[in-house]
């Protein structure tokens, strides 16, 4: 045979391989159990049928704000910014001084955490916050929304909401993207 015919050649693939893999693929999907399958993976798909449209209606709920007065200087009393504790290999813990923030409860401004509890606990009390319950039917506390402006700290927001869950609101939301920090 010379080169020329071997050129000519045609290359044929061996498909006997692949006749395989397709009959074992047969056999499995024939012997598998799909209940089995379906009854270990959770669906919850919507309860709504068709393509009715379903009026949501507005829930009032309470916006607690809280702007940064004043950013604050980290103080550290062991180690700096940037130094690793040799014990855990993580930063140092610090204490932010001359950290200041301010609330706004409602269209009411509050500058101390003792004062937002206080005006949590009146809100809580009066029975005009009180909002019907469509899963009982009953009356509810209405919920608030806790809106952290930039440069807040977790702390800040988790105070905020211990106090919230103290006067008995027990929907408490949480906004953010209110802009960039300075």
């Amino acid at each position: 045979m010379t080169a020329l015919e071997d050129a000519q050649e045609e290359a044929k693939a061996d498909m006997t391989p692949m006749i395989d893999v397709v009959f074992l693929m047969i056999i499995f999907f024939i012997c598998i159990e799909f209940k089995v399958l379906e009854s270990k993976l959770d669906a919850f798909l919507p309860t709504d049928k068709g393509s009715q449209a379903t009026v949501v209606e507005p829930e009032e709920q309470l916006s607690i704000k809280i702007h940064v007065e004043s950013k604050g200087i980290p103080s550290y009393k062991l180690g700096g910014p940037g130094v690793l504790s040799p014990d855990t290999d993580r930063p140092y813990r610090f204490v932010l001084e001359g950290h200041r923030v301010r609330w706004e409860i409602g269209p009411k401004p509050v500058g101390t955490l003792k004062e937002v509890k206080v005006e949590l606990d009146r809100i809580a009390g009066d029975p005009s916050s009180m909002i019907p319950d469509k899963k009982t039917g009953g009356k509810k506390l209405m919920s608030c929304v806790i809106e952290a402006y930039p440069g807040t700290y977790y702390e800040d927001v988790a105070k905020t909401n211990d106090a919230a869950n103290a006067a008995g609101f027990k929907e408490v939301n949480f906004g953010g993207g209110l802009g960039e920090g300075k």
